[in-house]
């Protein structure tokens, strides 16, 4: 996650745009910790009585980032929750068709996750790939196909690997621009408030979400049509 507040000094005139992109790195600050805003921009006379007065503290949760370790803690469990439904998915067809191996498919799929924009859906839009809004249920063989009539599980689409990534990219640029401004603000300048920022970041989340479930009954629609 973008970050301010890293190996910079702050002095008394206005910090230029390049100044301030060089604040935003995802660095821990002395005690191993990696705050959004950096324990250095607290003992900062001008920026740490800003921060206390838009409602921020150091150590306040929402100012603490996730460690790597919390993050595979949150994929794993998850994947088990996406497990388990997917297992009473199987057995909810079974008893109404006989048969049923269905297996999920991921709208935005693993190769976004794990590429270089994946840090921006879960670090910063809170999203967890695994989860209900990005999952469909699809047909793991010609069986499940035939008797429980749903779509084949095409293993990847590239197409809409395609598009969500352009989707993301610029969903990215522009969460990155309201977390500049924001942090224009933070530094001592004209940008937008807290409030703004969050309300973005809230609107993006939601525009990310409905896009997916936009996505899905046309997803399902195509590979009706190719498979036949």
């Amino acid at each position: 996650m973008a970050m301010f507040g890293r190996r910079t000094t702050f002095g008394t005139k206005q910090p230029s745009f390049s100044e301030l992109k060089e604040t935003m790195r995802p660095t821990p600050d002395a005690d191993g910790v990696t705050r959004v805003f950096s324990k250095e921009l607290w003992d900062d006379p001008k920026i740490g009585k800003f921060l206390r007065e838009v409602g921020f503290a150091p150590d306040d949760a929402r100012n603490i980032l996730p460690t790597a370790q919390d993050y595979i803690a949150l994929f794993a469990a998850a994947k088990k929750r996406l497990d388990e439904r997917t297992e009473a998915f199987n057995r909810e067809m079974t008893t109404r068709y006989g048969y049923c191996r269905a297996a999920p498919f991921l709208v935005i799929d693993h190769t976004i996750w794990d590429g270089e924009h994946g840090a921006f859906l879960y670090a910063q839009m809170n999203l967890i790939g695994y989860d209900d809004w990005n999952v469909l249920m699809l047909a793991a063989d010609v069986r499940t196909k035939e008797l429980c009539d749903i779509a084949g599980h095409p293993g990847t689409v590239p197409a809409v690997t395609e598009v969500m990534t352009k989707r993301v990219i610029d969903w990215k640029q522009r969460h990155d621009l309201a977390l500049e401004a924001f942090g224009v603000t933070a530094m001592g300048g004209q940008g937008i408030t807290r409030e703004q920022y969050e309300a973005e970041q809230d609107t993006l989340r939601r525009e990310i979400v409905d896009n997916v479930g936009w996505m899905k009954p046309r997803i399902i629609s195509e590979l009706l049509r190719v498979q036949g």
